[in-house]
């Protein structure tokens, strides 16, 4: 089987023969307020509150707090980790050949958000559609305003493990406007070859980067460990959990 994305091909497999893919569907009843209800309306209202209050509550146990000053400042740690001046980022205009690319490179999928146009339309309104939708785009660049409409998302409930009634066992999942999801492509190019153009991004970053993956981190991390016992070097671990994984690596010379 030839994949383009093979880590996500593994998981999906896994995911199948294990039988751990998460399900989603009507939800019949959800404990609120310690009662069982069915109602749809009350059901969708507790959701919108629970979603809701997650932000202010990872918030509230100030998780980012690490005894430093500066941590929730970002430009103090890009003043102190970047000496050179660096270029101030420009959103150029776009164009139809651009435009009608993005369009073309997303999945064909019949889910939608509010407005109801999947990228299945999308895709075959291009021709008539990109011109306008490159007038507009060109407009968010040069003006920094973002349409409020194009802000609006569809939330889901993803349910996870455990107890369906209650609502710490459910994720929220975004179903965003397929026009929304241009406009952001459009940004993430001019933004990503920004950070790169200036060395910004640190070369241990191998998230969300191209031509980068999970498995270029694991072969990092297994190079210089292998390499340093090679050189009888002494290699030692830390292994934390801080709301995820985080590996780092100490090598300590003899």
């Amino acid at each position: 089987m030839k994949s383009t994305n093979k880590p996500r091909t593994t998981w999906n497999i896994v995911k199948t023969l294990t039988n751990s893919g998460t399900t989603s569907g009507n939800i019949a009843e959800m404990n609120v307020n310690n009662n069982l209800t069915s109602n749809p309306f009350t059901i969708a209202n507790a959701f919108n509150s629970y979603f809701s209050s997650i932000a202010e509550s990872l918030k509230s146990k100030n998780y980012l707090d690490m005894n430093s000053t500066n941590n929730n400042d970002p430009l103090s740690y890009l003043r102190q980790n970047f000496n050179h001046i660096i270029s101030p980022i420009r959103l150029n205009n776009t164009s139809t050949h651009e435009v009608d690319k993005i369009i073309h490179s997303m999945k064909c999928k019949d889910l939608c958000g509010y407005d109801e146009v999947s990228t299945r339309i999308l895709k075959n309104s291009a021709p008539y559609i990109s011109a306008p939708l490159t007038y507009i785009f060109n407009k968010i660049l040069s003006t920094g305003i973002f349409p409020d409409r194009l802000k609006f998302s569809e939330i889901k409930p993803l349910f996870k493990k455990g107890d369906k009634t209650e609502f710490s066992n459910y994720r929220p999942i975004s179903l965003l406007t397929s026009f929304s999801k241009i406009i952001e492509k459009i940004i993430y190019k001019r933004l990503y070859r920004h950070l790169k153009e200036n060395n910004i991004l640190d070369k241990e970053q191998f998230g969300f980067r191209e031509k980068s993956s999970t498995d270029m981190a694991t072969y990092a991390l297994l190079n210089t460990v292998l390499s340093s016992l090679d050189k009888k070097l002494l290699v030692g671990g830390f292994f934390a959990t801080y709301k995820r994984l985080l590996i780092v690596l100490t090598t300590i010379y003899y």
